[in-house]
């Protein structure tokens, strides 16, 4: 079973990778292009719609300084100055008849009034006839206000209001009037008879909002079997005196035309609304307009007259304690009236949206014209060539997305199309990597053999590695009851391994010895010939009572005895009297080691010595001596401090390493501090390039003859 699946795997892998995917990629494409025709393919109606949005914030509509429509509001100041909300209906009989003194074109009355007034005359006098009979008596012979707003409604152009109710499936055709596909309402609520039958129109309030958004308002919708215009609409028809409208059609809602004026819309009666940014300009207070003082103010009343004059005025709710806030489009809270003046105004412009029919075959051709570019594309060239054609496709479809937005007022959607073109690729790459992938494995069958080699041979330099680190001695090891050395040590080699060496121990005699040293060339070679250096040293350091001369000759008769690879050592071993602080020192070829005192002067330790071992068999290496202070500090660099090379090749050289020790601010410095401001030294110098050898760096400070 499992050489089956292995098997099936495989050819499965082969198919994918057949044609590097091309065919893949067709069938993809055709089955991608024929879901952007459907209605409303999941999930693709989120992104639509947050697309439009995004063109709406970014792009809003630029308004005519002139609105065709002015929201009479009942705000905050005109609860306070006015009083408590719902107001008595005599009051706004009192408001339309303000606002018919400034001859608007139409007013709109945002509100569902369908109750009686509470507050009017006959309703208290009922409250009071028991207390005072007189008193409701008096207030009995008043005029109702419902009667007297449904007067004001009668005399003036005015629109009401209608909400609808319980919605039918636009799909169920009752009648022959029902066959377009609009949305349909079994009723409606209305305002009180007797002020919604004396009204010069009536509009639909609703707004249909959309994921909690509006974007589109349904302008034609059937309540019953009667198709009623939307609430900005019918202002629109009252205001241009036109006693009937017009609809086009082909088996959807096309447009619909009042007077001279079409508003386009969707099939479903639906039609795109086109946001501006809030105007406060067009906002009028209430209170402003039933204020009696303001016949008195002549720049008031002037200023009234040219806003509502000839104007469509929207009377609504913007008080905030009075919830009449809708999100749009652009992502702001209006009020349900300004929504309505937006639309008036964008349908007075000429500037609805639109989304035609055939913006979906547009979106379903312009994705197959990118899709066939990426077939094209991925199998030929490589990865970053194959991505830049998907980006740039992609942004040749935003940009005429924005494009036919911002110049032609057309909803089209390239989402889809990049979703589409993005998940091509995606899986485009995919097989021409299934196909790379079944190539390398062949090839890998053929390098099987050379990787197992490089992967032994990386296992034992690593474990070189570890060895060679772990026989280099520490601090805490060996000084760890010794209070009269300070020491650093540090060894960084330029492969995985180095020759480089350094080592230090207490010898009898109350004695401490610090070597270092170098051996000749790089990697695993120099690396063991460096451990056998210092397993001799020390051996022959212990086993006697040697000085550094007599010391660096057994080791170099040692090494001579047996190298048929003829490499040589520099090594520099130096003894420290830790009762007297004497030094002595001798030096096989190394880099001289620089004698930092306390009171600010170097000395190169360069006396004594000889050549570098296994050079010269029974050379007799001579021995130097120096008395050191309390908190001198002995420098041993390889010479991969000194020869550290910049990027324009110029060496570090032991001149800039000696001005760096005879700094006045490092005299008597802790010789870890030390060490770590010479390595922080090289590191700038090199500035990021590879050292080119082995570095080690020793730095020993005899504190004095302290118990």
């Amino acid at each position: 079973m499992a050489e089956l699946a292995a098997t099936a795997q495989v050819g499965w892998r082969r198919w994918l990778a057949s044609g590097r995917g091309r065919w893949l990629g067709i069938f993809l494409s055709i089955v991608f292009a024929a879901a952007l025709l459907l209605p409303d393919p999941w999930p693709l109606p989120p992104l639509r719609l947050a697309t439009f949005d995004a063109y709406q914030a970014w792009l809003p509509r630029i308004p005519d300084p002139n609105p065709r429509a002015v929201v009479v509001e009942i705000d905050d100041d005109s609860l306070t100055r006015v009083g408590q909300w719902p107001w008595p209906r005599d009051i706004l009989a009192r408001l339309i008849e303000r606002i018919a003194a400034h001859q608007p074109a139409a007013i709109v009355v945002d509100l569902l009034l369908t109750e009686p007034d509470r507050s009017s005359p006959e309703r208290i006098a009922d409250a009071l006839r028991r207390r005072d009979p007189g008193a409701a008596e008096q207030l009995a012979r008043l005029r109702p206000n419902d009667e007297i707003l449904a007067e004001a409604i009668r005399r003036y152009p005015v629109i009401l209001g209608v909400a609808p109710t319980d919605p039918i499936d636009p799909n169920v055709r009752t009648t022959e009037v029902t066959q377009l596909p609009l949305l349909r309402f079994e009723g409606a609520v209305r305002s009180l008879p007797i002020l919604d039958q004396g009204a010069s129109g009536h509009g639909m309030m609703t707004a249909e909002p959309e994921r909690g958004i509006v974007r589109r308002i349904p302008i034609v919708s059937y309540i019953g079997n009667q198709p009623v215009l939307t609430l900005a609409l019918e202002a629109m028809r009252v205001a241009e005196h036109a006693v009937a409208y017009g609809i086009s059609h082909d088996g959807g809602l096309a447009s619909v035309q009042i007077g001279t004026r079409t508003i386009p819309a969707q099939r479903d009666g639906r039609s795109w609304i086109y946001f501006a940014r809030h105007d406060e300009s067009r906002f009028v207070s209430a209170a402003d307009l039933l204020d009696q003082r303001s016949k008195l103010d002549v720049n008031v009343a002037d200023n009234l007259e040219r806003t509502l004059k000839g104007k469509i005025a929207l009377v609504g709710v913007t008080a905030v304690a009075i919830p009449d806030r809708h999100t749009t489009a652009r992502g702001d809270q209006l009020s349900g009236a300004e929504i309505h003046a937006q639309m008036i105004d964008a349908a007075y412009e000429g500037a609805m949206l639109t989304r035609p029919p055939w913006t979906k075959p547009l979106e379903s051709a312009a994705f197959l014209l990118g899709a066939a570019l990426v077939i094209i594309a991925v199998p030929r060239t490589r990865p970053r060539a194959s991505f830049a054609v998907l980006i740039a496709c992609c942004l040749v479809l935003a940009f005429a997305g924005i494009g036919t937005y911002r110049f032609g007022r057309i909803l089209v959607d390239p989402t889809a199309p990049i979703v589409g073109l993005t998940l091509l690729y995606g899986l485009m790459l995919s097989a021409t990597l299934v196909g790379l992938d079944l190539q390398r494995r062949e090839l890998s069958t053929r390098l099987a053999a050379e990787r197992e080699a490089a992967a032994r041979v990386t296992g034992e330099l690593e474990a070189a590695r570890r060895i060679q680190t772990g026989m280099l001695p520490t601090r805490e090891s060996v000084l760890r009851t010794e209070r009269r050395i300070e020491l650093f040590a540090q060894m960084s080699a330029a492969r995985e391994v180095g020759g480089d060496l350094y080592d230090f121990f207490t010898l009898p005699g109350d004695r401490f010895l610090v070597l270092e040293g170098d051996v000749s060339g790089k990697g695993l070679p120099a690396a063991m010939f460096m451990a056998v250096a210092k397993a001799l040293a020390k051996s022959a350091a212990l086993r006697g009572n040697a000085g550094p001369a007599d010391l660096m000759s057994i080791v170099n008769e040692e090494l001579s005895r047996e190298n048929p690879e003829q490499m040589f050592v520099t090594m520099a071993v130096l003894v420290i009297d830790l009762k007297t602080g004497d030094l002595a020192y001798c030096n096989a070829g190394h880099e001289p080691p620089i004698l930092t005192r306390r009171s600010g002067d170097t000395l190169l330790l360069d006396e004594g010595g000889g050549p570098p071992l296994c050079v010269f068999e029974g050379f007799p290496y001579e021995e130097a001596h120096v008395r050191l202070e309390p908190r001198d500090v002995l420098v041993l660099a390889s010479d991969g401090f000194t020869e550290a090379m910049n990027r324009e090749g110029a060496l570090y050289g032991r001149a800039r390493l000696r001005a760096l020790l005879e700094s006045p601010v490092r005299r008597g410095v802790d010789p870890t501090v030390l060490g770590n401001e010479i390595i922080a030294a090289i590191k700038a110098f090199e500035a990021g390039g590879e050292p080119a050898d082995d570095q080690t760096l020793l730095l020993v400070s005899w504190r004095g003859a302290i118990q």
